[in-house]
This record gives C-alpha cells, structure tokens and sequence, in this order.
C-alpha cells in the first residue's frame, strides 16, 4: 500500500511540474511577409527557427512570398476576413488608406530605434495602434527593425534641389509627398522592377533601403550617387500582423511564445543588419559609389515641407491629427534628454 500510494505521489508531482510548452496547443500559420529577396529570406528563417524553439516545436510558421496570397497592401483586411493566418509588413503599406499609421513605420525626419520604441512601448504609440486596428478586426506588435535608408540614389551630384524637378524617382509614404512638393514624380516600384526601371530609364533616381540591401538589389552597378542621412525615414519597423479574435482565442502560453519571440527579434534584426552595412558600402564604394551628404539647406527645405504636410492632413483627418499629436508631444518631452544625452 505504502508503494502504491509513492507511485501515486510521484505521478501526480510528475503531472504538476510538466513544463509548460508541453500543454501547448498545436500551430501552424501560413505567414506572409513583406520581402523574401536576398537577406529578408535568412531573416525569416531566423525568426520561424525561434519560435519554433521557444515553443518546442509546437508553432511552427511558414513563410510566403510578398503578393503570393493577397497583395501587401490587402494584407490587414486578408488577416481580418481570415483569408490569412498572419503577415509581417509594414504600416507603410496601410498608410495609404489610413495616413495615421505612418508614425508606427518611421516619419520623416522622425526619431531613432530607442526613441520610437519609447514613444510605442511607454509613450501610447501602442496604444493608439491597438485603437485603429481594432476597428479593423486586427492586433499587431513590432516584430523586426532594420537600419536607416540611404538618402536616395542619383545619377548626378544634386548641386541645387531645382535639379530634381521633372525626375521620376522609385520613393513610398510621405517622403514621396515631400518629393512630390520639390517637384519630382515618385513611382511606386516593387523591388524586382527597380533595376529594370532604371536600365529603361522609367526612372533615374531610387530609394528602397540600408547599404546592405541597396547591394543585393544591384542597381548601384548603373547609379551611382548614393545621398546621407536617410530623413525620409530614420526607423522602418516591420509589424506582426494577426487577426484580433484568433489573437485572443490563443492560450496565454501561446501569446507569450509569439510575442517574446518577436520582442527578441525586433532587437536582434536590428543589431544583425546594422553590421551587414559597413562591408555593403566599402564593397559599393570599390564598385565606383560616391557617397554625397545632403547640404544643411536642402535638409532644411525637405523638413519644412514635411511640417507643412503634417499640419495639413492633420487639420483634414482627426486620427491623423491625434496620433501625431501624441508622437509631438512625446518627441518634445523626449527631447530634455534625447537632445543632451548623446555625443552628437
């Protein structure tokens, strides 16, 4: 008796301390993402391997080609209607139809990774995007954050901004507006299309990302002046996106799982692609890139433009006017600190 009732203890203590992925219910998502060209494949497979081992095995994501299963731009929709399990994209493609969201991918002449991941985390940024998205039957999180864009990629030095007007260039979100207003006329090209484009001359000025992925698109082969900072847009997260009533159905445990994997990834996609730049731009400067700075003035004129737009469509869009007014006044806060802590 005294056996059977040890036998008994030991199973029930065995039951108690099973961990916890063990109790884990089975997931598999198809998972459309925003680019799958050269460094974007290693990512994702990156980020399915640490799911994949954070839940035991017991999540497991397959990654799909961008517009393979709906268009990028139709993905939040798609998520919502569960035409789709989920998707990693960026707000930029929503802003199209809802302006607002264009703070929870990287503003003009906006912060860094530190501060917007301030302002979204402690600041209400979160907050504000769970509202919108709500709405829309939708719940995301910031997933990857690669490094800042170039400037912009031209044929010739930019002496004078009066050069740009009549140039088509391969530009999104409100950096094109701003373009727009020099001038220019921005065209909306997927990557695959870039090259081409320029080889044709339906284009002959492009921007699409950091150094590291300027090379592996290849187009610095036919142009070669590559512009500094990238204004237009000094933070590109890369969201999570995920049907609100699936999202909520999932155990805690499962929650958990998706989201510490996209919080240990948002970090480490960042670290990762930021020492891929240094040999892409010596590697582009052998293959003849000059790299220009953009002069004090011109910066001046493209962010007197952009504070121009923002008041504008905030004064013709309340969502607009209250997320912006949020990502203000917490820069404004910020700034106490931001502006003094660093080594400029």
């Amino acid at each position: 008796m005294k056996s059977l009732l040890s036998i008994i203890f030991l199973f029930t203590v065995s039951i108690c301390t099973i961990p916890e992925t063990w109790a884990l219910e089975r997931i598999r998502w198809k998972v459309q993402v925003i680019n799958n060209e050269g460094y974007w494949g290693d990512l994702w497979k990156e980020y399915v391997e640490i799911v994949k081992q954070l839940s035991d095995g017991k999540i497991r994501f397959k990654i799909y080609d961008p517009n393979s299963i709906v268009p990028n731009a139709d993905a939040w929709g798609a998520i919502a209607d569960d035409q789709l399990d989920a998707a990693l994209s960026s707000p930029i493609y929503l802003s199209y139809k809802i302006p607002a969201v264009h703070f929870f991918s990287g503003v003009p002449f906006g912060p860094d990774f530190i501060e917007h991941t301030a302002w979204m985390r402690y600041g209400g940024g979160q907050e504000l995007k769970n509202k919108i998205y709500s709405k829309m039957g939708i719940y995301a999180f910031d997933c990857v954050m690669t490094p800042p864009e170039s400037g912009g990629w031209f044929k010739n030095e930019i002496k004078e901004l009066d050069q740009l007007k009549g140039m088509k260039i391969r530009f999104l979100g409100l950096g094109a507006k701003i373009m727009k207003r020099i001038g220019m006329e921005p065209v909306l090209l997927s990557y695959k299309d870039v090259v081409p484009a320029l080889e044709k001359g339906r284009i002959s000025a492009v921007e699409i990302g950091p150094p590291h992925n300027d090379i592996g698109v290849g187009f610095h082969k036919i142009i070669k002046h590559n512009y500094y900072p990238g204004w237009f847009q000094p933070t590109f997260p890369v969201e999570m996106i995920l049907n609100k009533n699936k999202w909520n159905k999932l155990s805690v445990t499962a929650r958990e799982v998706i989201k510490t994997s996209c919080d240990k990834f948002y970090l480490s996609s960042l670290i990762k692609l930021t020492s891929f730049q240094p040999d892409a731009m010596n590697q582009m400067k052998k293959d003849g890139v000059k790299y220009e700075q953009w002069k004090p003035q011109h910066l001046k004129r493209f962010k007197k433009i952009w504070e121009d737009i923002a008041e504008e469509e905030a004064e013709k869009d309340s969502l607009f006017a209250e997320v912006y007014k949020s990502h203000k006044d917490f820069r404004k806060k910020y700034a106490i600190w931001g502006d003094r802590a660093y080594l400029k």
